[in-house]
């Protein structure tokens, strides 16, 4: 039996949200906390329901990367993927993703956050990662994206967009999150 393995990645096979620990990586805590009081007001609007994930998560990009240079963030992206989240792997995920991979399944990483900070990682396993991408002008971040914010409804697009559901005759999916919620469904076998 053909099995395809879908693992979110922020709260399912990482224990913590990598764009905010990439984000105080890049910057440091102080900066970080900085950064939350200017936007307090767009993160508080998120919370309410008033503002959706993407603008919010555009405006965060933004205030934190506009402008550096994408050579360095790669690189930063790189030191943070090999050396921080090994050590944040929820260990029980871990195991079934690892178990998938003896079993010769395909496997996935679909997230939200940008695969700039996962690939560095998940290439190790030879496992690509669907993600948000990031938006480059002259070498430069922007903080915008290339691509739909890779959540909700937009994770199961991107999924389709890579892999014909149709081959395999089992699909496991992990997710915790409601950005989980559709691709969730995509579960058989």
């Amino acid at each position: 039996m053909k099995t395809l393995a879908l693992f979110d990645f922020d709260g399912t096979l990482y224990n913590k949200d990598s764009l905010i620990e990439f984000t105080i990586f890049a910057n440091g805590k102080v900066r970080f906390y900085q950064g939350l009081l200017m936007l307090f007001p767009s993160l508080s609007g998120l919370k309410l329901g008033i503002l959706n994930n993407e603008k919010v998560k555009v405006k965060f990009l933004t205030h934190f990367f506009k402008d550096d240079d994408v050579k360095e963030f790669k690189a930063l992206a790189q030191n943070f993927a090999t050396t921080k989240i090994e050590k944040d792997l929820n260990k029980k995920t871990f195991e079934y993703f690892l178990k998938h991979l003896e079993s010769n399944h395909t496997v996935c990483i679909v997230s939200a956050s940008s695969a700039y900070w996962i690939e560095p990682w998940s290439e190790k396993y030879k496992v690509p990662c669907i993600g948000t991408e990031l938006e480059t002008i002259d070498g430069k971040i922007t903080g915008k994206f290339t691509t739909k914010n890779c959540y909700g409804p937009e994770k199961v697009n991107r999924i389709k967009a890579v892999y014909d559901l149709e081959q395999f005759d089992v699909i496991k999916v992990y997710g915790s999150g409601k950005g989980d919620r559709e691709m969730l469904q995509l579960s058989k076998g």
